[in-house]
């Protein structure tokens, strides 16, 4: 699996880019709560000066404590950033664009299905079971869970078999 790994100075960068980034992941996930502070506050800062404040809070307070009881725009952009390292670091550890675009296609089936049940949570009138499905899709996500599990298969894939 490993074989040629370290062949060239181009798999060297990529293997250090991939440790660094792997480091970080764990670092945030370790301090997520000083993460999410600090985007709370920033995300607090950009709001009022665009004079949305009272309209974020509005929508925050209508969203169920089982979904999240975080700043809408601060865990959104936890996600989406974690997300985004979690699909560049299979990238890196990958290196092939079809192991990328099936990583992509299923984040997106994940975050699809989680989307569907919380908004049909919401039209349901606030059914828990749907909140906390979609939660705990949520969770797995964005989490070092998919990458463990998708890198040695997305390595193993094989590209599909030209047509005759």
């Amino acid at each position: 699996m490993l074989e040629g790994a370290f062949s060239t100075p181009q798999h060297w960068r990529r293997w250090l880019l991939a440790a660094l980034l792997a480091a970080l992941l764990f670092w945030v996930g370790t301090y997520d709560e000083t993460v999410f502070a600090g985007l709370t506050h920033g995300w607090q800062r950009v709001l009022t000066a665009l004079g949305l404040a009272d309209w974020a809070q509005r929508v925050q307070q209508g969203t169920s404590h089982q979904v999240t009881t975080r700043s809408l725009p601060a865990m959104l952009t936890y996600g989406l950033l974690y997300t985004g390292a979690c699909l560049t670091l299979i990238w890196l550890l990958t290196a092939r664009r079809q192991a990328l675009r099936t990583a992509v296609l299923i984040y997106g089936s994940v975050f699809a299905a989680s989307a569907l049940l919380l908004i049909g949570g919401k039209l349901a009138g606030d059914a828990q079971w749907a909140y906390q499905l979609g939660r705990r899709l949520i969770d797995f996500i964005v989490s070092p869970l998919p990458v463990i599990a998708l890198v040695p298969l997305l390595r193993w894939q094989r590209p599909a078999a030209p047509q005759a």
